[in-house]
């Protein structure tokens, strides 16, 4: 494996370690060893042709994508918080809408049409879409209800990634970073830094809903709201 192909994957790696300082790494023999909750991990890096990486782990082959999921991220374990937390919320009713991109319109159910965005990935850019309408029309319901509908997906492994819904209206906190470490520490999820939450988000484990984000650009001004994004 190339250094700077190896440099890549160990960064995003050790972004789950609870000290990057800490860690060993033998780029000879792909080996990594951190600590992470206080426990050591060790786990190598092989390369088995172009573009496909595989982690060993505890005597196991794992995608390197499976490995960041389901060893280090634990996102069977966030799917599970986020389908039971909100349980009291009023049903969602959906509704039409209008998805624009470019200078194509496509008409549909709000929530199909968000899902489907969702999971046409751009392989090579980011991608945003920004949900709009009028005040109480639903568009934090319908964040919430697809977040839950996506996890449940994710447990009956129908779908590779999570929609996580995170809500900025009323806060205190409104710097994007400190409200995905609020709600990290809301769900009780251990072990999950802001640098992994950017780690499973660039390899598309993730994808990110930002509630209020018109809070967010009041806040802090457009240019730094929308600047804040770049990071993701």
């Amino acid at each position: 494996m190339k250094q700077s192909i190896f440099n890549t994957y160990k960064d995003e790696i050790l972004s789950f370690a609870d000290d990057m300082d800490d860690a060993c790494v033998v780029p000879q023999t792909g080996e990594i060893q951190f600590c992470r909750n206080e426990e050591i991990l060790t786990c190598y890096l092989r390369e088995k042709g172009p573009g496909n990486v595989i982690v060993e782990y505890e005597k196991k082959e794992y995608p390197y994508k499976s490995f960041l999921a389901e060893v280090l991220g634990k996102l069977d374990i966030l799917a599970k918080k986020i389908t039971t937390r909100d349980k009291e919320e009023e049903i969602y009713v959906d509704t039409a809408a209008n998805l624009l991109s470019g200078s194509q319109s496509k008409e549909g159910r709000a929530l199909e049409l968000l899902r489907a965005e969702c999971i046409n990935e751009s392989v090579y850019t980011t991608k945003i879409c920004f949900v709009t309408a009028d005040a109480g029309h639903g568009k934090t319901m319908l964040l919430k209800t697809l977040e839950r509908k996506m996890a449940s997906e994710y447990l009956l492994k129908k779908t590779p990634f999570l929609f996580w819904h995170i809500d900025l209206h009323g806060r205190d906190l409104v710097r994007l970073n400190e409200a995905i470490m609020y709600d990290l520490g809301e769900l009780r999820m251990s072990g999950l830094y802001y640098n992994s939450i950017l780690t499973l988000i660039r390899n598309g484990l993730i994808v990110l809903a930002i509630d209020g984000f018109d809070e967010l650009a009041a806040e802090t001004g457009g240019d730094v709201a929308l600047g804040s994004l770049t990071s993701l």
